[in-house]
């Protein structure tokens, strides 16, 4: 039996372990993956999974099957490029995040509180601070259509403090001897920021502002009001956006989430003002006008942006066993 006819990888171009890059890489490979504190870094990353994962459930949080890929998914608000697959025939692209699917769920089939535990892929476009992304990750989506903002601000900083307080009961001691902070300093109420506010007061471009007050507040704060993806409600009143980020001291952003924008007629008009294609996000606006979304509001907790900043790793890499650093070459 012809096996190349049978195994579909034949077709892809192996590795070139003649190239330097290649090379390179296998080294670095093997010393990342060789490590001392790489089992400690990945046992606090098991115990931040199990303590959102058991703390969402315990409030009625309901975990489908995950998805990877799509005929749409999230955009974001930054530059990357599109990974996608012929799926059938059919083009599909690899999730990014699961915003879509969340707010499909909720509207289809009546269920008022959802999660995933999601893997998601993003190449990342010119990144200058290659030390706070990975092209591979895993977020902790949910979606709930019975909060609106403030109620899910509060639910994330319930979860959080919650994961905060397991993982210094567990790991305290080894925590402080691994990057001299006592986990504990970081348990207490998260202030609350708006970002055009804080912006003008402080003299600084919104886009600056994380960065500044990272430097300043010592526990985790929330940041709100961020012009960015089309799906966040902007109210027409007053101008803001519900939404918001959970920011860590020193390392940053470990959450985005906000209210979703449910009406058909407002949520175009957004995908325009934005320059979406249309075309691609047509399921969609189908979705929006013949059946209709419910309002909701959720997040997704980035677990590897989490653990690092809890134990201010100077790269999110560390986390990883096997590096997923944009732009490098990879192995496994």
């Amino acid at each position: 039996m012809d096996t190349k006819n049978i195994l579909s990888v034949s077709s892809i171009k192996p590795i070139d372990f003649s190239d330097l890059a290649t090379q390179q890489s296998w080294s670095r490979m093997l010393s990342h993956g060789k490590r001392k504190n790489l089992a400690l870094i990945l046992q606090i990353r098991t115990l931040v999974v199990e303590s959102i994962f058991s703390s969402l459930r315990k409030r009625g949080f309901v975990h489908p099957p995950v998805h990877i890929f799509s005929t749409c998914v999230d955009p974001l608000n930054h530059e990357t490029e599109p990974a996608g697959f012929n799926y059938y025939g059919q083009e599909c692209t690899l999730m990014q995040s699961l915003i879509f699917h969340k707010m499909v769920f909720l509207s289809m089939t009546g269920i008022e509180k959802v999660f995933w535990v999601s893997p998601n892929i993003r190449k990342e476009m010119h990144i200058t601070n290659l030390t706070r992304y990975a092209t591979e990750f895993s977020q902790i989506d949910f979606e709930s259509s019975t909060n609106k903002m403030n109620e899910t601000m509060d639910l994330i900083e319930e979860v959080t403090l919650e994961m905060l307080k397991e993982v210094s009961l567990e790991f305290g001691p080894e925590i402080k001897k691994l990057c001299g902070r006592d986990p504990s300093t970081l348990i207490a109420k998260f202030p609350r920021i708006d970002v055009a506010e804080e912006a003008r007061s402080s003299g600084v471009d919104p886009d600056d502002v994380e960065k500044l007050l990272a430097t300043r507040i010592q526990t985790p704060f929330f940041l709100t009001n961020m012009k960015r993806e089309a799906y966040d409600y902007k109210d027409t009143e007053s101008g803001k956006y519900h939404n918001y980020d959970l920011v860590f001291p020193v390392t940053g952003e470990v959450l985005s989430g906000g209210e979703r924008e449910h009406s058909y007629d407002k949520l175009k008009q957004r995908m325009e003002e934005l320059d979406y294609p249309l075309d691609y996000f047509a399921p969609v606006l189908k979705f929006a006008k013949e059946v209709g979304f419910n309002p909701s509001s959720g997040a997704g907790f980035g677990v590897e942006r989490i653990v690092r900043g809890i134990l201010l790793l100077n790269d999110i890499a560390e986390v990883y066993a096997f590096r997923r650093v944009p732009g490098e070459k990879i192995i496994f």
